[in-house]
């Protein structure tokens, strides 16, 4: 029987010797992300860290985890490199919970479904989550050489007016393949033109529908991207200015959360 080695990533939430800075608020699972195929009905959990939350409200090998509060992880396709997106949408999700929301964990245990909840500490929203690989993933500074990546994720919390948002160009070029929401980038500095994906009720209706699709309010943005680090992108609704179509006054492209994760 083959033995797949490099297919697993370890997510750590607080766990002692990783990138968070509340240790007993320890989730750790070692999931399957091997490819599309391996994640296309989920995650596969192959096994829980002794003594983790993630031991201790019931993960167990052979669990596929199907959603992570609310956000669905089956049949996501894979990134650019051919991993499982279900992996980094499952990282963004976790890292972009507000402070002190549950985990609600969906799994599929025997052909049968079950809600598995485990709380987060008030810190461990803003503390750094992480799915990499088990090797040595430590962020290198801006500059440093290495690799990191951009990605548009939606996953940011709403709480903040912060929505989804598409990259059209990044650093002069079309991104690619289309559709894909995580881009792998040389670390430092690269200049993005950046269009937003607001919904149209969460500023009005009426003519201001019609008013966006007139008008090219798309935005660059400078973004440093450290090594071994995901900047997660997103478009920020300025509620004050939520008419203010003249100079797109009523978004900005942002980065709001910086992810630790080994991108080669």
């Amino acid at each position: 029987m083959k033995v797949r080695t490099l297919c697993a990533c370890l997510l750590l939430l607080g766990s002692a010797g990783a990138w968070a800075a509340s240790p007993s608020a320890a989730l750790g699972m070692l999931v399957d992300s091997t490819d599309a195929q391996a994640a296309h009905d989920g995650l596969r959990v192959l096994g829980a860290t002794p003594g983790s939350v993630a031991d201790q409200i019931g993960l167990r090998p052979g669990d596929v985890l199907v959603d992570v509060n609310g956000v669905a992880l089956a049949n996501l396709g894979a990134d650019a490199n051919g991993r499982a997106l279900a992996a980094a949408t499952l990282n963004a999700t976790i890292a972009g919970l507000p402070a002190s929301t549950p985990l609600r964990l969906r799994v599929l245990r025997g052909g049968a479904t079950l809600t598995l909840n485990a709380p987060v500490l008030a810190d461990a929203a803003s503390s750094s989550t992480t799915i990499a690989s088990s090797s040595n993933t430590a962020s290198d500074p801006p500059g440093a050489g290495g690799c990191g990546r951009i990605s548009t994720f939606d996953v940011a919390p709403r709480g903040q007016h912060l929505y989804r948002a598409r990259i059209l160009l990044l650093d002069g070029s079309t991104p690619g393949p289309t559709g894909t929401p995580s881009f792998r980038v040389t670390a430092g500095t690269h200049k993005l033109l950046v269009a937003e994906d607001i919904p149209t009720r969460e500023m009005g209706v009426g003519p201001i529908a019609s008013l966006r699709s007139r008008r090219d309010t798309s935005k660059t943005l400078t973004v440093t991207v450290k090594a071994n680090t995901t900047a997660l992108l997103a478009a920020r609704l300025n509620t004050e200015k939520a008419a203010d179509f003249a100079d797109g006054g009523y978004w900005d492209p942002v980065v709001w959360r910086e992810i630790p994760e080994n991108c080669r």
